[in-house]
């Protein structure tokens, strides 16, 4: 990995805490200064003086020596939780001038590593979307990579809720079992209710039964899902209220749901009343 382990012992970078994640606190480096400072209520980035990019969040996650530059991955994010925060790579190439690239333009979270003098970026493995990936070199910087096409994973079923561990419904579709009982449920509407799901969201269990709603970011009162999973039957239940329009249930009608299900989807629809 070729992690830069001699910052430390130069009095270069110091470690920091940022929230519970450990974080890199820049102050100089290679020659160059670094800070991030508070300007009009956001943070700002800035290099010998310089102010190169600025949101509400920046922070500097790890350093490496690659390809003859250190580079600097950071991630920066405008707050909220609709999306989560975006990598960008900080770089200086020796006897060059410092280099910034990114952030990434995407919503979901990206993790990276280290492969030769290259640096790989990809997003989590999220139904309903591709796995998009990025690659950073000192030389072209960031590129875009051929994306990887979700597919649940083949060996998880229905036994696998009584591990409760899901807490968030996306998490329903990577799993291949319940998946299809999902897909045999929604039919056409499936593909679009899966990436639905995978938005703003949460789940528990009620018992043998998980119970899951997800939003379109920014629009939760304009579409939104539920999703009902019956433990000891293995049946799925689902709510999909469209934007303008009024809740569909699977399967229909509501009368056929069972009692508890019934019981979620009313405290979920009551929103709308």
């Amino acid at each position: 990995m070729r992690r830069l382990v001699m910052i430390a012992a130069a009095s270069l970078l110091t470690m920091g805490m940022a929230g519970t994640a450990p974080a890199i606190e820049i102050r100089s480096i290679a020659g160059h200064t670094v800070e991030v400072r508070e300007e009009d209520f956001q943070k700002a980035l800035f290099v010998d003086g310089r102010e190169i990019h600025a949101n509400e969040y920046i922070t500097f996650d790890s350093a490496y020596v690659l390809g003859g530059s250190i580079a600097i991955v950071g991630s920066s994010s405008p707050g909220g939780n609709a999306c989560n925060s975006s990598p960008f790579v900080l770089s200086f190439p020796s006897g060059g001038s410092p280099r910034f690239d990114g952030p990434l333009e995407n919503c979901f979270a990206v993790e990276h590593r280290v492969d030769g003098d290259r640096i790989e970026f990809s997003t989590n493995k999220v139904p309903g979307h591709d796995q998009d990936r990025w690659e950073w070199s000192a030389q072209e910087g960031i590129r875009a990579l051929a994306s990887v096409p979700f597919s649940p994973d083949g060996a998880l079923g229905w036994e696998r809720l009584r591990e409760r561990s899901m807490s968030h419904p996306s998490e329903a579709f990577a799993n291949a079992g319940i998946a299809k009982s999902l897909s045999d449920l929604l039919g056409s509407d499936f593909e679009h209710f899966q990436g639905l799901m995978a938005g703003v969201g949460s789940g528990q269990f009620r018992g043998d039964d998980f119970v899951g709603t997800s939003c379109r970011p920014h629009m939760c009162l304009d579409e939104a899902g539920m999703i009902f999973l019956s433990g000891r039957d293995q049946r799925a239940y689902a709510a999909w209220k469209p934007e303008g329009g009024k809740i569909i249930v699977y399967p229909s009608p509501v009368k056929d749901w069972p009692e508890k299900a019934k019981a979620e989807l009313r405290q979920w629809a009551h929103r709308w009343d």
